[in-house]
């Protein structure tokens, strides 16, 4: 879906967050295009119980400002109410979520994936009826989101996916989906890569980055991401930043050069911590 390395911008956190509002989500998401983040990261699930459409919407508008900007959307989980959340990935849901998301962002959606494959009842029904919109032509890719290994075999037996989107925090989770990915020739897309809110400090798990950062004048977050981007072909960061500084911090990333001693920093960072790349 993309062509080449960088960051991508999740729009959950500008929604969904206790007092987010549309006039920071729409001017983070204007401060992300405008330092030339790849693509936007929204769902069906993203949404108030007033406004069904609110997190494609922002997207939709982030749009505006630079055209063909990709936007990933996820279908089969919805808002049911003030805090709860639920998910179907029958044909009827995921057919009727399609079309509003067509409906919202104006066109074939770019890349159309099952927001949890872990939750729906029969994810064979859930994958033949991705590959249907993309045979249709309502969407222009298909995958799965919050999928295991076994999981992106099951969808694969069914049908081609084009992409996976997980959890993939820096430190903290394994890279086992990743690498299958990677073996699969399927993009893999990371949310969270700090690890989330919950997580220790970045500067905790990758140390020897943080120690660079320190040297070198730069957040150990742009750092980090920077050599991400290098050592993990394959594997776009889809980052949750809710303020202007951070988003253009991160980023910048993707312009920032990489040297040996930035990738053995981080890889060491990873490797000390179990994670084999």
């Amino acid at each position: 879906m993309l062509d080449r390395p960088g960051v991508v911008l999740g729009i959950a956190a500008l929604v969904l967050n206790e007092g987010a509002t549309d006039d920071n989500a729409r001017t983070v998401i204007a401060a992300a295009v405008d330092a030339g983040v790849l693509a936007l990261d929204t769902a069906r699930a993203y949404a108030r119980v007033d406004d069904d459409g609110v997190g494609e919407r922002l997207a939709a508008e982030g749009r505006e400002r630079r055209p063909g900007l990709p936007i990933i959307t996820k279908a089969g989980h919805y808002r049911a109410g003030a805090s709860a959340w639920h998910s179907d990935g029958g044909v009827d849901r995921m057919r009727a979520d399609a079309a509003r998301s067509v409906e919202l962002l104006g066109g074939p959606l770019d890349l159309l994936l099952l927001h949890r494959a872990d939750r729906v009842d029969d994810l064979e029904e859930s994958v033949a009826t991705l590959a249907a919109l993309r045979e249709e032509g309502l969407a222009r890719a298909v995958g799965l989101s919050n999928a295991s290994t076994e999981l992106i075999d099951r969808a694969l037996a069914v049908a081609p996916i084009d992409a996976v989107q997980n959890r993939l925090g820096l430190g903290v989770d394994g890279f086992a989906e990743y690498r299958h990915c990677r073996d699969a020739g399927i993009d893999f897309f990371g949310y969270a890569p700090f690890g989330g809110p919950r997580a220790a400090p970045l500067a905790t798990r990758v140390p020897h980055v943080a120690a660079l950062a320190t040297q070198r004048a730069a957040s150990v977050h742009r750092l980090t991401l920077a050599a991400v981007l290098d050592v993990l072909p394959g594997y776009w960061p889809v980052i949750g930043s809710t303020r202007v500084e951070s988003v253009r911090d991160a980023i910048g990333a993707m312009a920032e050069p990489v040297d040996d001693e930035l990738r053995q920093a981080l890889l060491g960072d990873l490797a000390s911590r179990g994670v084999a790349v």
